[in-house]
C-alpha cells in the first residue's frame, strides 16, 4: 500500500475542547478516490462495508468483545508521502474511535464483512489497516 507507513502515524487526534478524551483508535481503509483532504469518506471497493454506521467490535486476544458500536464520519487523509501540489490527491478514509485499551494488550476489529484486522499499537494509539 502506498504511504501504509504515514497512515499508521498519522492515526492521532487532536486536543480535544468537549468531556471526551481525543480519538486513540484509528480505522484506516483505502477509499480510491481522490478527493481534498479531510473530506468525508467511506472504504472504496471491494472495501465498500467501511462506512459511517456500519458496526464494528473490538475483541481482545481471548475473542471477549471490549468495545462494540458503529464507525463515524471518516475523514480523507493522505495516501501520498508528499505533496503533489493539487488540491485533490489519492487519500485513505480514516475512522477515529474513543477506546480504553491496554497498549500491552492485543485486540482485533470485527466489521460485519471482510477478515478481522488485528490493531497495532505506537505512541499509546492504535490503528486498524483494512486492505
Amino acid at each position: 500500500m502506498i504511504a501504509a507507513a504515514a497512515a499508521l502515524s498519522s492515526c492521532g487526534g487532536g486536543a480535544s475542547s468537549g468531556h471526551a478524551p481525543p480519538p486513540n483508535v484509528a480505522v484506516v481503509v483505502p477509499d480510491g478516490v481522490l478527493r481534498e483532504l479531510g473530506e468525508p469518506c467511506a472504504g472504496g471497493e471491494p472495501y465498500l462495508y467501511a462506512h459511517a454506521t456500519a458496526a464494528f467490535r473490538i475483541e481482545d486476544a481471548g475473542g471477549k468483545t471490549v468495545l462494540r458500536g458503529e464507525l463515524p464520519e471518516g475523514k480523507a487523509i493522505a495516501a501520498l508521502n508528499h505533496d503533489p501540489g493539487v488540491p485533490r490527491v489519492p487519500t485513505f478514509c480514516r475512522f477515529e474511535l474513543h477506546a480504553d485499551l491496554a497498549t500491552s494488550a492485543r485486540y482485533r476489529l470485527v466489521l460485519p464483512e471482510g477478515d478481522p484486522v488485528p490493531l497495532a499499537f505506537k505512541d499509546g494509539k492504535a490503528t486498524a489497516v483494512i486492505g
